[in-house]
């Protein structure tokens, strides 16, 4: 059994691998800001109220013989970061600069951090990346990322901390808040057709995005704990691409919409990628990492939830 800090718990994918590393037996810790408002499905769990960008310490015992930290507090839109920059430097920047400091005050040997297929932008010559391809963030958000991973590498791992980034690609389930406008790419196309039967596009319909399902991430995270190999980041993804068409047309189907579809294409977004998708070769080598859920299985599961 072993002992887990997560920060950011109380959100979509931070919730649920908290959820599974309790039920595989091990200790697991929330840190969260606040001012957030505990969700009922993690009322179980113990917590630390602390905001990571406040430069201060924590004070809490309860931080004591940890093994390892998943550090999952971000803010997490793209196009938002264009609105509020500071935010991103300030969370997701400073606020893992603090993260790091804490866990060489308790001495927690190794930290996992969320990162971002985003920080790769865009690849005119192939659509397949791997993780040592060159990093052209287009957004305060994505660079935001990447200046994280940076902090991993040489501020964290000289001060004796293990370190692994998984960079998620396009991640959409149960649980997922799909009221967010500017966050989610499925769950934005699902709310608008929950709606109505049409669909806005921002871009074009040929752009494309690696889809993976929050179970198979899950099983990535908890791969990569168990047998990642020391101070390496990793693709998280499912190897396959979906096209924006493809992916309206297919949740049009699972939601009866299709016969009445309407489809407006709109002007894109600052920072928008035409698309990449993970090379996840790396990930299922070292740990045996193996996606599961195909998309039309994966929508299919995510309408249940939110219908039945």
């Amino acid at each position: 059994m072993s002992k887990i800090i997560i920060t950011g718990g109380y959100g979509f994918i931070a919730s649920k691998l908290a959820l599974n590393f309790s039920k595989l037996g091990n200790e697991v810790l929330i840190i969260e800001h606040p001012e957030s408002i505990m969700p009922e499905h993690l009322k179980n769990f113990e917590v630390i109220k602390h905001d990571i960008t406040s430069g201060k310490n924590i004070n809490d015992t309860r931080m004591n013989s940890c093994d390892v930290l998943l550090h999952l507090a971000a803010q997490s839109s793209g196009p938002r970061s264009f609105s509020i920059p500071y935010d991103d430097i300030k969370i997701n920047i400073l606020g893992t600069l603090n993260v790091i400091d804490n866990m060489i005050k308790y001495k927690i040997p190794r930290i996992i951090f969320a990162s971002s297929f985003v920080i790769y932008g865009d690849k005119k010559e192939r659509e397949i990346i791997c993780e040592e391809d060159e990093c052209l963030p287009k957004s305060v958000y994505a660079g935001s990322k990447l200046a994280a991973e940076h902090l991993l590498q040489n501020y964290a791992q000289p001060n004796g901390i293990i370190w692994n980034a998984l960079r998620m690609f396009n991640v959409y389930g149960p649980g997922q808040d799909i009221s967010k406008k500017d966050q989610g790419l499925v769950g934005i196309f699902m709310n608008m057709l929950l709606k109505s039967n049409e669909v806005e596009v921002k871009g074009r319909l040929d752009r494309f995005r690696d889809l993976v399902y929050i179970d198979d991430v899950i099983q990535g995270w908890e791969a990569c704990l168990e047998r990642g190999l020391p101070n390496k980041a990793y693709n998280l993804g499912s190897g396959k691409k979906t096209e924006f068409g493809e992916l309206i047309d297919k949740l049009a189907r699972v939601m009866g919409k299709f016969d009445e579809l309407k489809i407006t294409e709109l002007p894109g977004s600052p920072g928008d990628m035409i698309g990449c998708i993970a090379n996840i070769d790396s990930l299922r080598q070292d740990t045996s990492y193996n996606p599961k859920i195909e998309t039309i299985e994966g929508i299919e599961k995510m309408y249940k939830s939110i219908t039945k």
